[in-house]
């Protein structure tokens, strides 16, 4: 059985951490876990078992690629969430990214890929010849009360010397390696 699912699912919930609430009938902490469901779709076979953290540069293949939070983000509504993302080329030969091989899972499993938010335009949409970079807002509309946890890029589909990298969303994340 392919673990790395499972392993990414466990890093998204410990990124989120545990949601505690309080009322006025009663002080206690809600002990109710967030409903955390398997990847849809699933993750590639080859992604990365421990995800990069907020900020890195993964190396997947023959591109980079790197997931920040934005410092200015424009309006947006509140189911609008909002990543800067950048791709950059290390291929010999032009190459095509598409807003399908970018995706932002949420806790409950679910995952949204980007799309044209008031200002913000569409991420994905390029063609990079060697050295190049394209840059941009990333935004996805989640439409339910689940929480970003993961950011994957995937470009697999570019050919065997392309892969997948998964980043938690988590600005506090700090990976730890999985145990055997």
């Amino acid at each position: 059985m392919n673990r790395s699912p499972l392993v990414l699912v466990a890093i998204a919930l410990a990124t989120i951490g545990g949601l505690t609430a309080c009322s006025n009938e009663d002080s206690g902490p809600d002990t109710t876990a967030p409903v955390v469901g398997m990847p849809d779709p699933t993750l590639p076979s080859e992604v990365n078992a421990v995800a990069y953290v907020v900020g890195a540069v993964a190396g997947i293949g023959n591109a980079e690629v790197r997931m920040q939070l934005p410092a200015n983000v424009p309006a947006v509504d509140d189911d609008v969430y909002v990543l800067d993302v950048w791709v950059k080329s290390g291929a010999l030969e032009p190459f095509a990214i598409r807003p399908e091989m970018f995706r932002v899972y949420t806790l409950d499993g679910k995952s949204y890929t980007p799309e044209a938010v008031g200002d913000i335009a569409r991420f994905g949409e390029a063609t990079l010849n060697t050295g190049e970079t394209y840059s941009g807002l990333l935004a996805v509309r989640i439409p339910t009360d689940s929480e970003p946890a993961m950011f994957l890029a995937d470009l697999t589909d570019l050919g065997e010397r392309f892969f997948a990298a998964a980043f938690s969303v988590d600005p506090d994340f700090v990976p730890e390696t999985p145990e055997s």
